[in-house]
């Protein structure tokens, strides 16, 4: 139970950490630095037929968000202020997801399930 398939794992995301980077320019911004990169990965809806698609207004505009499970092997620093970036087919464009909960394996810890969120921002 909750082992990791290599053969599932068909997937790359990177993680990454908001941080404080220099622009072209030389000046202190915020930006989005990988921690771990191009992981192998599953992707899991979280209703198991699709994604779970939600509709709210933020503001006066109408948002859509869905939610997502990735399972990749156990790594450290994962945590929930950090975002995925899915590495999709080379025609699409990556898909940023940001992370709601970091749920790891905590007997074998020989994976980590991050339950993600996409569409409402930019991660």
């Amino acid at each position: 139970m909750g082992q990791v398939n290599a053969g599932r794992l068909n997937q790359r995301i990177t993680i990454e950490k908001k941080s404080t980077v220099r622009d072209d320019w030389g000046q202190e911004v915020e930006g989005w630095v990988p921690v771990h990169s191009r992981l192998p990965a599953s992707i899991k809806t979280i209703n198991g037929t699709g994604f779970v698609n939600q509709e709210f207004v933020a503001g006066d505009k109408e948002v859509s968000r869905a939610t997502a499970s990735f399972r990749i092997r156990y790594v450290e620093p994962v945590d929930a202020a950090m975002r995925v970036v899915h590495h999709r087919l080379p025609r699409y464009p990556d898909r940023i997801y940001e992370i709601k909960a970091v749920l790891p394996d905590e007997v074998a810890q020989e994976f980590i399930d991050l339950g993600c969120a996409v569409g409402a921002n930019e991660g």
